[in-house]
């Protein structure tokens, strides 16, 4: 059951479910927070995106980027983000404390939707994956430590 905020605005009633928002909080917003992401050296990939991801973190974070070499076209390199941003959102409960960065890749921009969200659920069951690989690194470490 997700806690639902009723809002009014404009005269215009407005439903936020808080349990599929994506604040601020949750977005890699600074060049600092991209760069150690990038440093960490740790990714995926699939036909149209890339990972990065920092594992162990106290929260879960999304950065997305989409370079104008995926298109010239701000409004094609939004549509791309915007269906991340809705994807991470419906997902987001099967990944942990993690910093993640999607990158999109040429050819991203003139994908349909739907070959975007296939592609995109292929990215996050590798992203589960790459999970599963840093639980158990750290499990070893504990009982070494």
């Amino acid at each position: 059951m997700g806690l639902f905020i009723f809002l009014v605005y404009k005269n215009k009633p407005m439903t936020i479910d808080n349990d599929n928002s994506l604040p601020k909080s949750m977005r890699i917003l600074q060049p600092k927070a991209f760069k150690q992401v990038y440093a960490n050296r740790q990714f995926g990939n699939s036909r149209f995106f890339t990972f990065n991801a920092l594992g162990d973190q106290q929260s879960l974070k999304l950065g997305i980027t989409v370079a104008k070499k995926v298109s010239k076209l701000a409004v094609q390199r939004n549509r791309v983000k915007r269906l991340v941003r809705e994807h991470f959102r419906h997902n987001k409960h099967r990944v942990g404390n993690t910093h993640l960065v999607i990158t999109a890749k040429a050819g991203a921009s003139s994908a349909s939707n739907q070959e975007l969200r296939d592609n995109l659920e292929e990215l996050w069951v590798k992203v589960g994956r790459w999970q599963r690989w840093l639980n158990n690194q750290n499990k070893g470490q504990q009982e070494s430590g």
